[in-house]
C-alpha cells in the first residue's frame, strides 16, 4: 500500500513538472486570441524619459550637468550614494508587442561629462543642437552683501539663506 502511494505522488509530481512551460503557452495563446478581438482597446504606454538616438548624439565629454539637464531632462535615478552618476529609462509597451527597454547611465567628473553606458553610443562627430534654440550660458549668481536688517537678524541669530 505505501509503495502504490509513493508511486502515484510520484507520477503526479512528474506530470506537473511540463505545467509550468504549458502554462506559458497557455498565456501566449490567450494573449494573440484578445488581441484579434475587436472590442478590445489597447493603449500605448510609456515610462520613464523619453530618450532619443539624437538626443545622446549631441552628449559629448566636457558637457556641464547643466547642458545635460537641459538636453536629456531630469535623471530619473541619481544615486544617493554617488551624485556622480545618473541613470534614465525608458520604457514603451505598444499594444501587441513586447515592451522595448531602453537605459542609458551617465558619468560625471566634477560635473562635467566623462563617461556613457547603456542602450545608446553615442556617433563619433559631434552635432549641433537639431532645434531652432539658442543655449545661452548663464553665470552663476553673485553673493549679495546683505543689507542692514538682515544684518541685524544675523546678529540676533535668525539668518534666512536663499537658495541659489
Amino acid at each position: 500500500m505505501r509503495k502504490l502511494a509513493t508511486l502515484l505522488i510520484s507520477i503526479l509530481l512528474v506530470s506537473l513538472i511540463p505545467a509550468c512551460s504549458t502554462a506559458e503557452k497557455l498565456d501566449s495563446a490567450l494573449m494573440k486570441a484578445t488581441e484579434s478581438l475587436p472590442a478590445v482597446y489597447r493603449i500605448n504606454v510609456q515610462q520613464g524619459n523619453v530618450i532619443t538616438q539624437e538626443m545622446v548624439d549631441q552628449l559629448y565629454p566636457g558637457m556641464d550637468t547643466r547642458q545635460v539637464k537641459f538636453l536629456l531632462g531630469s535623471p530619473l535615478l541619481v544615486d544617493p550614494f554617488r551624485s556622480n552618476r545618473w541613470d534614465y529609462f525608458y520604457t514603451l509597451s505598444v499594444a501587441g508587442k513586447a515592451p522595448t527597454k531602453e537605459r542609458l547611465t551617465l558619468y560625471f567628473m566634477e560635473d562635467k561629462l566623462v563617461n556613457l553606458s547603456g542602450s545608446f553610443k553615442p556617433s563619433n562627430d559631434f552635432k549641433p543642437m537639431l532645434l531652432n534654440t539658442q543655449v545661452v550660458d548663464v553665470p552663476k549668481r553673485k553673493k549679495k552683501e546683505p543689507n542692514m536688517i538682515e544684518k541685524a537678524l544675523h546678529t540676533i541669530g535668525i539668518e534666512y539663506d536663499e537658495p541659489i
